[in-house]
């Protein structure tokens, strides 16, 4: 009888000790999930914040061209960017320093 009861009383422990060395694995595994996430959400909120950021400022810019391409000065904003990309008009002679001065 005295062996029955140390044999309950020692597999109850093996139980107890296996149910808490369980417990305690699930929650660091857990808790590192939530790291883990928690990482991640800041991770993307700064890109997000960044995105936000790029998306204003085209916008603003897109803004900017908007009010050129609606005002009275178009014809000349145009020629200047084609200036830029080293267009010419038809005709015009173009002069290049060979000497390279500096300004």
């Amino acid at each position: 009888m005295k062996e029955a009861i140390i044999r309950m009383v020692k597999s109850r422990k093996f139980r107890v000790s296996a149910v808490a060395i369980a417990l305690v694995i699930m929650f660091f595994c857990c808790s590192g999930f939530i790291v883990s996430q928690a990482a991640d959400i800041n991770r993307l909120k700064n890109q997000q914040a960044a995105y936000t950021e790029q998306l204003n400022d085209q916008l603003k810019e897109n803004e900017e061209l908007e009010e050129i391409l609606d005002s009275d000065d178009r014809d000349a904003y145009i020629e200047q960017k084609a200036r830029e990309k080293g267009y010419v008009k038809s005709g015009e002679i173009v002069f290049y320093d060979a000497a390279g001065s500096s300004d």
